[in-house]
């Protein structure tokens, strides 16, 4: 998993288009549309926006004010659950629940912010790759049409409240999207156990991490990806529930492979000397490595280029061992 950082322009984003949008669907508009009701900004885009097809009950409109609208749009995680927490309690306005929950999941998140509103989102978040896997590109890409693809943290089929929200939204692949759905944590393990289980994406533990590695059988030919250097407990049921290993084992045969044969094949230090050269007419290790091994070398850009993390850390692998280690 890869963290997400120096997102303020995404958050920005991201409270500039629903905000706004978002009160007006559940609060209404006025009637003359020069400005916005709930900005006062008469070049808000959002004071064009219709009015939901469902009209609201007071004991809704109370529960969700405005700050509360804004607090489950920007609010950290633990906050998030305190609010899902109050509104599952809160059964003065439970006819209309049904309602709202479409509103968050379907017309707010699928509709209006994931269409319209997915690309320019990870545009500001500057992310390209997925945060679980680093294996695949964010963008699904299909005839005459291009979508961002985004997990929720805390699943919308349980939490359609936090559909929404910033902290809720990871820039992710098709793949790990559907491993997250096919999960089978209930509501209460979400609620009480997944922050302290797990690793959340926006907000790095320092004291977590691990580095990839692996085994080559000579007998079979065959490649096993593993870990190396696990720090934390978090770090290791994150990648266990995003089935990291697996996922990098489909691609072990490619992957590993060419980069193993770079050392295998050629001269002992073969990597080493083409890194060499190149220093000739590029003094770029960052360079070097997105020309040779098309990925990023620093790990702030890992998210740039699939694979980056997986090949840097068996480049210093396959640099740390001599010709004997791999069976020459």
């Amino acid at each position: 998993m890869l963290y997400i950082d120096n997102y303020t322009g995404a958050l920005q984003y991201h409270r500039k288009v629903l905000s706004c949008w978002l009160k007006i669907k559940i609060h209404g508009k006025l009637k003359i549309n020069k400005i916005c009701k709930f900005c006062g900004d008469s070049d808000c885009e959002s004071k064009l926006t219709k009015s939901y097809e469902h009209t609201f009950s007071l004991e809704t409109k109370s529960f969700f004010t405005e700050k509360i609208i804004d607090d489950l749009l920007s609010s950290e995680p633990e906050d998030l659950l305190k609010i899902n927490v109050r509104y599952k309690r809160d059964n003065s306005f439970i006819v209309d629940k049904p309602f709202i929950e479409n509103l968050f999941k379907v017309a707010g998140y699928t509709i209006f912010f994931q269409k319209n509103h997915g690309k320019e989102f990870l545009n500001n978040l500057n992310r390209s790759t997925c945060t679980y896997c680093n294996r695949n590109y964010t963008l699904n890409v299909s005839i005459n049409h291009a979508s961002a693809q985004m997990d929720h943290w805390f699943p919308k089929t349980l939490f359609p409240l936090l559909s929404l929200s910033f902290y809720n939204l990871i820039p992710s692949c098709s793949t790990c999207n559907h491993i997250k759905g096919q999960s089978k944590k209930k509501e209460i393990w979400w609620q009480k156990r997944s922050l302290i289980e797990m690793l959340h994406p926006y907000f790095p533990e320092p004291n977590e991490s691990f580095k990839f590695d692996f085994f080559y059988k000579e007998s079979t030919k065959e490649f096993t990806v593993l870990f190396r250097d696990m720090i934390g407990k978090k770090i290791s049921k994150t990648l266990d529930f995003n089935l990291t290993q697996q996922n990098y084992q489909a691609h072990a045969y490619l992957e590993l492979k060419d980069l193993y044969d770079l050392k295998k094949k050629y001269t002992e230090n073969y990597i080493t000397f083409l890194l060499d050269k190149l220093k000739i007419v590029e003094p770029s290790d960052e360079v070097h490595y997105r020309l040779l091994f098309g990925v990023e070398k620093n790990p702030n850009n890992y998210h740039k280029r699939p694979f980056s993390k997986f090949k840097n850390d068996i480049i210093e692998k396959l640099l740390e061992i001599d010709n004997k280690e791999l069976n020459l």
